[in-house]
């Protein structure tokens, strides 16, 4: 019976709270949720005179934090409160980055999309917790130019490279890295790993795209 009741309180406690209420509630005077990371890059390099930030975003980076906010004053949580926040916090820049990105399919969902639109494959490799992979993502591939770029002649697939296997018998270069396919899935036009900028990535995004104009193929 008492586990009856214990199992009754807590299915009440997590619908009665969500991870954001709690955030919003408790952390959100201080800790704005999502800013653009183009935005926060320029507010940081102008020591945070841009925004006038009180508390780093949910999807700062740490040096960031170090260098430009104090000790934040602790939150005191109940034990239900704190098990809601903690996974919110944790995934939230991942959701961020999903929803204010360009959209990933999967590689069987890609060819089909790439041959009806006449697009290019491109697969991105990543690790969880790789940081050149957390940079692309929010830096690189939210910015408008670059999704606009993505979504004429592209088609993005993601894959995490220690679960997934590349197609066409590619081997994993580390992450992030960049494998661009021709829509029809048998010839490999370019891969690149390792990070860069907006004008770099698109740079690449073209080279690519003449290189399938001219022919020419990796394999």
């Amino acid at each position: 019976m008492r586990f009856i009741l214990l199992g009754i309180i807590a299915t009440i406690l997590t619908y009665a709270k969500t991870g954001e209420e709690i955030f919003k509630k408790r952390c959100g005077s201080c800790h704005i949720d999502y800013i653009p990371q183009s935005k926060l890059i320029k507010n940081y390099e102008n020591g945070n005179q841009e925004l006038n930030l009180t508390a780093p975003t949910l999807t700062d980076f740490e040096d960031w934090v170090i260098e430009n906010f104090k000790t934040m004053p602790p939150i005191k949580l109940s034990e239900e409160e704190a098990e809601l926040l903690a996974p919110y916090i944790f995934n939230f820049a991942e959701k961020m980055m999903v929803s204010h990105s360009v959209k990933r399919y999967s590689y069987e969902e890609a060819l089909k999309k790439a041959q009806d639109e006449n697009k290019i494959v491109m697969i991105e490799g990543y690790i969880r917790f790789c940081r050149g992979c957390i940079k692309m993502d929010r830096e690189v591939f939210v910015e408008d130019r670059v999704k606009k770029a993505l979504d004429k002649n592209f088609v993005v697939v993601k894959m995490n490279m220690l679960l997934e296997k590349l197609p066409l018998n590619l081997k994993s270069m580390g992450t992030p890295a960049f494998y661009f396919i021709t829509k029809d899935g048998k010839h490999v036009i370019d891969k690149i790993q390792g990070t860069g900028t907006v004008e770099e990535f698109l740079e690449l995004l073209e080279n690519i795209r003449q290189n399938v104009k001219d022919g020419k193929f990796l394999k």
